[in-house]
């Protein structure tokens, strides 16, 4: 992600990314790393997929979809308590992917594949710089995401000026990346009048915050905003 990238200027790239017709996001004979790759086992029931160049695992069957985008570390398994919660509610389905390349146009890629695999509602969640990411093309992205999730995404309010769609953001007090102040600055800006804002203490950043004495709390504010704005 560039710094200071607005969300207004992503509408073309989005566009393009979303707009290239059906063979764009149309799955092709599955390929790339195993599923123990993203630390999923066959008890997960997982199905490997492909789109736009991305590899990528789908956990469960609902009519609602759900895009996991990894931050800078690139590490679908750091995801692993959010997949165990989402597969235990039937509604839901959880698209892992590797990133490559231009985050925005993985996004949109993603969501673009869920609709394109019958889900009527798609659900944006990022950790990190792919939480930050996920709300500058919750911004912009159409058809419009339902909700977005960031995790310690390191937002900027230049960033978050149009971001209308239904927010979450979990940071922590004294995170290096994106410390409480600065959520709450973020927060503030952000013209959404559905929006929630969870600051921890402590230090934890990401994915990380679904570990350690916080994970419950930040797993239940999580999966519980996924399933209130699961329309």
């Amino acid at each position: 992600m560039t710094p200071g990238h607005c969300a207004a200027c992503l509408v073309a790239l989005i566009s393009i990314s979303c707009g290239a017709g059906r063979s764009a996001s149309s799955p092709s004979i599955p390929t790339g790393p195993a599923a123990s790759m993203y630390c999923l086992s066959p008890a997960d029931k997982p199905s490997a997929v492909r789109f736009s160049g991305l590899n990528g695992q789908v956990v469960g069957s609902g009519p609602i979809g759900v895009v996991l985008t990894n931050g800078s570390a690139n590490d679908s398994c750091l995801y692993r308590p959010l997949v165990d919660r989402l597969r235990a509610v039937p509604m839901f389905r959880t698209l892992l992917y590797f990133f490559q390349g231009k985050l925005e146009n993985n996004i949109a890629a993603a969501a673009k594949f869920m609709r394109g695999q019958g889900c009527r509602t798609v659900l944006l969640v990022g950790d990190s710089v792919g939480g930050s990411t996920t709300l500058i093309v919750a911004s912009a992205l159409i058809p419009v995401p339902a909700g977005a999730v960031s995790l310690s995404g390191e937002s900027t309010p230049d960033e978050v000026h149009y971001l209308r769609v239904p927010t979450l953001i979990l940071a922590s007090e004294s995170d290096r990346l994106f410390p409480g102040p600065t959520a709450r600055q973020v927060f503030a800006v952000i013209p959404a009048t559905d929006k929630q804002l969870k600051v921890f203490d402590g230090a934890q950043h990401g994915t990380a915050l679904l570990e350690g004495p916080q994970a419950a709390e930040a797993l239940d504010l999580v999966v519980g905003f996924l399933q209130a704005h699961a329309q």
